[in-house]
Parts: structure tokens; sequence; C-alpha cells
């Protein structure tokens, strides 16, 4: 990664986020499905947004993640606060397309106010009247989220890029925690890295062609 170069950009507040994940002292994979996804995506949003977060002790700890996102990221820096939205089409489209994505800084209430509550008051209404979260408006309100929503994140005045105009996305190195038996008990976060999204610099292209 040429660090001189993204940081001499004019950063933005959006970026995809692809996890790799690994067993202890083996190689790391890209994460494909929703679930998984949300699971360590999940992980990285308490851990940045709470430091008290007790997961914090192993791996990378919240205090150099803040530190690293406040270097990359000036929205962030001026509030440090993340939230996440997730493709949940992706996984059907052709070739690798990321799941989750980053909000940051001031824009996390825009797209909250914009997008996110008029989901909550819809169902709340229906609730009301219905006895269930589900009505037209509920449901109008829910694929509004997701159509918008992804337009909100790929916006190309938010999304974090550098000079040459290549995007970035937030890659994460997590590895896998197992008990005695083998069974999995938690998934700790060790590294987190803006590098290009695609191209030839993309570990994910890399990986690929492997």
């Amino acid at each position: 990664m040429n660090i001189n170069k993204i940081q001499s950009t004019n950063f933005k507040s959006t970026y995809p986020v692809v996890h790799w994940l690994a067993e202890s002292n083996s190689s790391y994979a890209p994460v494909a499905g929703l679930e998984l996804t949300k699971k360590l995506q999940q992980k990285l949003v308490r851990t940045i947004n709470k430091p008290s977060y007790p997961n914090n002790l192993s791996g990378i700890t919240a205090a150099r993640i803040k530190e690293y996102l406040k270097l990359k990221d000036i929205d962030f820096r001026n509030n440090p606060i993340v939230r996440s939205f997730y493709d949940r089409q992706a996984g059907g489209k052709q070739g690798f397309t990321p799941i989750s994505y980053m909000i940051s800084g001031d824009d996390v209430q825009l797209f909250e106010n914009v997008l996110a509550k008029d989901i909550g008051r819809a169902k709340g209404m229906a609730r009301d009247i219905f006895g269930t979260t589900r009505s037209a408006e509920s449901m109008n309100a829910i694929i509004t989220y997701i159509k918008q929503g992804l337009n909100f994140v790929n916006n190309k005045s938010r999304r974090i890029k550098d000079s040459g105009g290549v995007k970035y996305a937030l890659h994460t190195k997590f590895e896998t925690v197992r008990n005695k038996s083998g069974k999995i008990k938690d998934y700790r976060l060790v590294d987190v890295r803006f590098l290009p999204e695609r191209g030839s610099s993309s570990p994910l292209e890399r990986y690929k062609n492997m």
C-alpha cells in the first residue's frame, strides 16, 4: 500500500469492507457469505464504537484501529463513529462483490435520518395497528433502504479513493478461535488496512490468481 499517496487525498466517509479469515498460523481467505460477514462486521463496529468491548484485549486493540482510521478518514477523525450497511444481494452477483460497507463521521447520522429511521417508523405504525411489523409501508421502506443505501455508500463524492481515483476498501484480518474440542468460540481481529478494492494491486485479485 502506498501510504504517502493515500494520505494525500481528500478522504470521504464510505468504503466497502472485505473480511479475511484464517485458522491460527494458517493462510487467509476472503469471506463470501452474508452470515459470517455480518458476524465479523458487527465485531469490527463494536470494537470501534465501544473501546471497552471485552475482546479488544486479544488481537488488534480498539485504540490502534481508531488511530489508523483517523489517519485515513477525516470524517472519522472529526466524529469517530461508524455504522454498517449490507448489500444483501451481493452474494448472487457474478464474481466477488463486497457485502459489507462502512459509513463514518457525520454521514452516520445523515444515513440514519434519511433512510434507516423510516423503517423503524413504518414498523412501529404496523405493530400498533396490526400487531406485526409487516405492512406495505414497512416493506416499501426496506426496499428503499436497500436500493438507496447502496447508492449512498457507493456515491463517488463519499467513497475513499487515492489521488489517481483508485477506490479503496478496508481489508480486515480475523483469526478463528476454537475451544479444546475444536468448536468455534470467537473470531479475533488482528489487522485492518486500506487497500485497493479492484485492480492488480488488490489482494482479492492476487487471491483469485493464486
